[in-house]
């Protein structure tokens, strides 16, 4: 069975589209799982991460976005097909795959809970009944959910195992954390088989030149949250931020192999990843 991670963040900007789509790719590249990668923010920042916006069109031309398996339950049409759907081997990886978002769902999002008056699937179980049939066809399916804690992401944390909060050690994030973790406690409790527990917090973003930095992350590795704060850490990185403009994951974007700190980002990445499946247990 797929252990389901998604990747959470309610401010943007914090390299958390950017630590999905890398821990996903090290895993389908370098581990050789079988991964899924779900876009659920409408910025589709994931989804031209491992496709070209050629490709994203046809899958929108054909009603095979995350847009259309919400629109469908809204407005009971039936195009979206899961099958037809998911985009395999994305990004030069073999055992890579996507479920495409898109812009369009911003023009949906906040009519989302109005479909448990139509439909008969609750609003915030859509995502995990459409991958019902096939999630057991993978080793890890990774999350990338949208920087609020509206419906959409609630789709994900509703099927997650768990889930990580990529983070810039600043002020702002620093209290954005204690939000993230209430609010996903409290829905825990009202939705009793979501049984989502955090799989740790990863410190993005870094500049080292910066004393808010550097304290910050000495406060929090010495607060209450300690225990799930990655050793491995993903300072700021050109070739990293650069790497879409091949529409491609770091691993296989030829402008990042151009850089000349490609080797020792490599290494960051995989050992994020490391880390990550220890604390998953593996």
């Amino acid at each position: 069975m797929a252990k389901i991670v998604s990747f959470i963040n309610l401010k943007g900007g914090v390299g958390k589209t950017t630590t999905a789509v890398n821990i996903a790719a090290t895993l389908a590249k370098i581990k050789e799982y079988r991964v899924l990668l779900i876009d659920l923010d409408p910025q589709t920042n994931a989804t031209i991460s491992v496709i070209d916006q050629e490709e994203w069109q046809d899958r929108h031309n054909k009603c095979q976005t995350l847009y259309h398996l919400f629109d469908d339950m809204l407005n009971g049409t039936d195009r979206f097909n899961i099958n037809k759907a998911l985009l395999t081997n994305v990004g030069s990886i073999e055992g890579l795959d996507l479920l495409p978002s898109s812009l369009y769902l911003v023009e949906i999002q906040d009519a989302i809970p109005d479909m448990d008056n139509k439909a008969y699937v609750s609003h915030v179980d859509v995502v995990g009944n459409a991958i019902s049939d096939i999630k057991s066809n993978y080793d890890y399916i990774i999350i990338d959910c949208p920087p609020n804690l509206g419906a959409i992401t609630l789709n994900g944390i509703t099927i997650s195992d768990y889930y990580i909060v990529p983070t810039v050690p600043d002020i702002l994030s620093k209290i954005g954390i204690s939000l993230i973790l209430n609010r996903i406690e409290n829905f825990r409790k009202k939705k009793k088989t979501c049984e989502i527990e955090l799989g740790g917090i990863i410190f993005t973003k870094i500049d080292y030149r910066t004393n808010l930095h550097s304290s910050t992350m000495t406060e929090l590795r010495a607060g209450e949250l300690s225990e799930y704060i990655f050793d491995s850490e993903f300072p700021q990185r050109i070739s990293v931020a650069e790497a879409p403009i091949d529409s491609r994951p770091f691993l296989t974007s030829q402008t990042a192999k151009g850089k000349s700190d490609w080797r020792q980002t490599q290494q960051l990445i995989t050992n994020i990843t490391n880390e990550l499946l220890k604390r998953l247990g593996e």
